[in-house]
């Protein structure tokens, strides 16, 4: 609240100075005491852009379904600190342009405390320059992204390259041969995961064959099958998410089902039922899937599908890790004592939570230290193969 010198003239000069001063002083008790700036009993804002529309639909349908329900609980518990969560929901429908609009009005006229999302890498890039670098608040990105973002409010909860390839690629090397094709979209997170593939691949004395990039929602994949018939990979490393079922249409067209292995890092369970059939067999590495031995992976399942609709499930990349995300954020606020961005963020380093994707810890790297299952297709589903705890995110960032 503030009170002018001519407001306290006006209320009745140096003897209503004092009694008003006494109240002001009073009303401190009110604050979130450590500079947040908001009374006990106000808001606390997340805003979420999320991909509700366009070709990342499924991604951003989970994540902001995650946060949304990481929210009901908290709120239904008591809040932060007294005060209940608003959650503040933008579809940026897949668009890099849409997205910077949306994270614009979230953080300069809706004044949220918090920003969740997106999904693409571009779109990253976008929300970091608007929410972080212009507006210095903080934003949580929960994604599946290829690393290396290193600002002082600025959290990656999703996997990272080096959690999800480092353990996968000698399994697959292992499981099917040292010869790999590199299949991916054409954008920066196949682009930066396969860079750091690729020294993993030699370390484990594999071979890249072929490395191809198509659109990322490709209409023609004879690039694809011509690539595969000239180089006989033993496995083919894919990053392909958006129409990756079009393109497995495409190998099985060309009579080339079966003769290679596949492993990819993106295919979560509300994914599966479009490829399955064309996917038996294929690996997949995600922090969460709903056959994952997680203590908490049942009970939020159960939650998730009481609240969405008994059939349905969050993916594995973007949804579960973006309800670990307003836990921690939840903790790191009661730490401080406050939701000033940078009093949040010194506190959000060494969180630690136990969530439906098993034990995570917030490194100072502000990339989350957490377990990574490996799975495989059978039938119409999935059964668990193995599970890499504590995967180290091997960002270096000093912040």
């Amino acid at each position: 609240m503030t009170v002018t010198r001519r407001e306290l003239i006006r209320r009745g000069g140096i003897a209503g100075a004092g009694a008003l001063l006494s109240g002001l002083l009073a009303s401190c008790g009110d604050d979130d005491g450590g500079g947040g700036g908001s009374s006990s009993g106000e808001p606390i804002k997340i805003g979420v852009i999320a991909d509700l529309s366009g070709p990342f639909t499924t991604y951003g349908t989970s994540l902001n379904r995650c946060a949304e329900l990481a929210v009901k609980e908290i709120n239904d518990a008591g809040g932060i600190m007294g005060r209940p969560i608003e959650l503040l929901v933008e579809d940026i429908q897949t668009d890099v342009a849409v997205t910077v609009d949306k994270a614009t009005k979230l953080v300069q006229s809706d004044n949220v405390d918090l920003v969740m999302g997106p999904i693409g890498s571009d779109a990253n890039d976008a929300a970091t320059k608007v929410v972080v670098e212009n507006n210095r608040k903080l934003l949580f990105y929960t994604e599946t992204y290829e690393g290396g973002k290193c600002f002082d409010t600025y959290f990656s909860f999703g996997a990272v390259p080096a959690q999800q390839i480092r353990p996968f690629i000698p399994f697959l090397q292992d499981e099917f041969g040292p010869r790999v094709l590199l299949f991916g979209a054409d954008y920066v997170w196949p682009q930066r995961s396969f860079e750091i593939a690729k020294p993993i691949i030699q370390e484990n004395g594999g071979e890249v064959v072929s490395e191809l990039y198509l659109p990322l929602v490709a209409e023609d994949f004879s690039e694809l099958v011509q690539a595969l018939r000239n180089t006989q990979p033993d496995y083919v490393f894919v990053l392909y998410p958006a129409v990756w079922g079009a393109a497995l249409k495409a190998i099985d067209d060309a009579g080339l089902s079966g003769q290679f292995g596949i492993g990819n890092i993106f295919v979560g369970d509300p994914d599966l039922p479009a490829v399955a059939e064309l996917a038996q067999e294929m690996y997949t590495t995600l922090p969460y899937f709903t056959v994952a031995d997680a203590p908490k992976a049942d009970e939020f399942l159960g939650n998730f599908q009481a609240e969405f609709g008994e059939n349905e499930i969050p993916s594995g990349g973007e949804g579960p890790p973006a309800y670990n995300a307003v836990y921690l954020y939840k903790q790191a606020v009661e730490e401080a004592e406050s939701t000033e961005p940078d009093a949040v963020a010194e506190a959000m380093v060494g969180q630690t939570f136990n969530g439906p994707t098993g034990p995570v810890e917030m490194t100072p790297s502000h990339h989350l230290k957490q377990t990574i299952n490996l799975v495989q297709v059978e039938g119409d589903g999935y059964k668990l193969i193995d599970s890499f705890a504590d995967q180290d995110p091997e960002q270096d960032c000093n912040l």
